[in-house]
């Protein structure tokens, strides 16, 4: 399926699975228990979109806006973001196995009860984070002592 330029409101059990999407506007859309695994989506806004048990497997977002997006229980397993804008959004129970995030910026972002086992971190600006309230700064002087 390909959409180009629609304007999007609702999607419940809806399978957009191997579909092309360019230019659409999904601000504020509802999707639920819907499949867009595998799809492409370039330059569409999801502004304050809302996603609940929706599979994202090995899906490729190019230029999305979503800020203000809300996602749970959300496989994103395989992602790939491009220019993608997620500021203020939310994840909660969210899957993201194996995914690759580069040149993003995670400022002002917020992880709890989360399994970070097997994380790296590498070439990334990290004043002002922290773990558990004790600053990385801090803890990397100490390491490297």
């Amino acid at each position: 399926m390909i959409l180009e330029n629609e304007k999007i409101d609702i999607c419940r059990d809806c399978d957009f699975s191997y579909s092309n999407i360019t230019g659409s506007n999904f601000t504020a859309v509802s999707a639920v228990d819907c499949d867009l695994s595998e799809i492409t989506v370039s330059g569409c806004n999801m502004i304050s979109a809302q996603l609940q048990n929706v599979m994202l497997e090995d899906t490729s977002i190019e230029n999305g806006n979503m800020a203000n997006s809300s996602f749970s229980d959300i496989s994103l397993s395989g992602l790939r973001m491009t220019n993608g804008d997620i500021q203020r959004g939310r994840l909660e129970s969210v899957g993201m196995n194996d995914i690759s995030i580069k040149g993003c910026d995670l400022s002002g972002a917020v992880l709890e009860n989360c399994n970070l086992e097997g994380l790296s971190i590498s070439s990334c600006q990290i004043s002002g984070m922290s773990i558990d309230g004790i600053p990385v700064k801090e803890l990397l002087e100490k390491y490297y002592r």
